[in-house]
């Protein structure tokens, strides 16, 4: 049964998570449309994709950002609580840090299956979303910026055209030829001017000649044809990159292929998706010691600490990983050592903090001095 304590620390550690998560979101969303917007001025992507890429990003980030958010929201709201004397009061009154820890689980477990979701499922397909997207506007990008005076190849040698001028505003083209092959005829197109534009609704990308003459078949054969024209438009289909022809590595890998795998790669990474939800309960143990404090010695010594306690555990995790892939801890250990060593860390934290702890270097000062 959900108690006034349950409510209320749920209620501030929720408000408290929130505003964290928000400014992390708006930071993480801030750098990415920097990046962007320097690679839509250098033409590498489109101004219409960015919020999609935005987007993604945020659903990358989003299963790693929570467990760090989460252990600031607890290391605020018990930091708070000491500095006001509210904890004092509850630790007088009989309420353990162990009651206390199973009002954070009520948040902590959905938190944790929400992690994992985002970490298994979520993460793998944006990155594998945001690489294909980053693929087909590659290489749309080496079409718009075809130079003059040089032959260009696109669609694996499907098309090449040679361009000897292009107008400043870069869709007016001058002399313009063009070599494709279709239903297994090749074809060649010189026209004497044509412009390159973009098709709104399909999004295709046209390449529109004026005044010209297009050749087809084999010069000699019967089937061979010459055509003059006054305007002729090729639509140049916007490329799909499959998702077998995209660089993918395991990060972009179902969860459910890894499963089971024999592969230390697969395993790594599998042992990586998981170990976020898992620093969800690792990390509300290790908020109760870090948060403890006096009065006068106030909160923000020990959110230095956490602060630096997070960042080791991140630093690990890499390390962890590279142990793993490269065969120098065991496969059943992997990568959850990391976890292991955060919880004797808390373990010890917990004990140095008990009054158990304290009576015993009492005793030990009392004997030295005796002595």
């Amino acid at each position: 049964m959900v108690s006034i304590l349950d409510r209320f620390l749920v209620r501030e550690t929720i408000k408290t998570l929130l505003a964290v998560v928000l400014v992390i979101v708006v930071i993480l969303c801030g750098h990415a449309l920097m990046r962007l917007l320097a690679s839509v001025a250098a033409g590498l992507i489109a101004q219409d994709v960015m919020v999609r890429l935005i987007g993604l990003v945020l659903l990358e980030a989003l299963g790693q950002l929570i467990p760090p958010a989460f252990f600031l929201s607890i290391l605020f709201t018990l930091g708070r609580m000491y500095r006001d004397n509210e904890m004092t009061a509850l630790l007088a009154s009989g309420v353990s840090l162990g009651r206390v820890f199973r009002s954070f689980l009520l948040l902590a477990v959905p938190l944790t299956l929400a992690v994992g979701w985002l970490t298994t499922q979520v993460l793998p397909w944006a990155k594998l979303e945001g690489r294909q997207i980053r693929a087909e506007q590659e290489d749309t990008a080496k079409l718009t910026r075809a130079m003059a005076g040089q032959f260009n190849e696109f669609e694996k040698g499907g098309l090449v055209f040679y361009i000897e001028k292009v107008a400043p505003d870069g869709i007016g083209l001058d002399n313009v030829f063009v070599q494709s092959r279709q239903h297994g005829k090749l074809g060649l197109v010189r026209a004497a001017h044509g412009s390159y534009i973009q098709d709104d609704a399909s999004g295709d990308s046209l390449l529109v000649l004026n005044d010209g003459y297009r050749y087809e078949g084999t010069p000699g054969q019967p089937d061979y044809t010459i055509g003059h024209f006054a305007r002729y438009s090729m639509r140049i289909a916007k490329p799909v990159p499959r998702p077998e022809d995209v660089n993918r590595n395991e990060s972009t890998l179902p969860t459910a292929q890894l499963l089971g795998s024999a592969n230390l790669r697969y395993r790594a990474e599998l042992q990586y998706r998981l170990s976020y939800p898992l620093a969800v309960i690792v990390f509300t143990v290790l908020a109760l010691p870090l948060s403890r404090s006096t009065p006068r010695q106030g909160m923000y010594g020990r959110l230095i600490l956490a602060f630096l306690t997070y960042f080791v555990f991140i630093n690990l995790m890499e390390i962890s990983g590279t142990w793993m892939r490269a065969g120098v801890t065991p496969a059943w250990l992997g990568r959850w050592w990391v976890h292991g060593l955060m919880l004797g860390v808390a373990g010890w934290l917990l004990v140095r903090d008990s009054s158990w702890w304290g009576r015993r270097r009492r005793a030990r000062r009392l004997k030295r001095a005796r002595a």
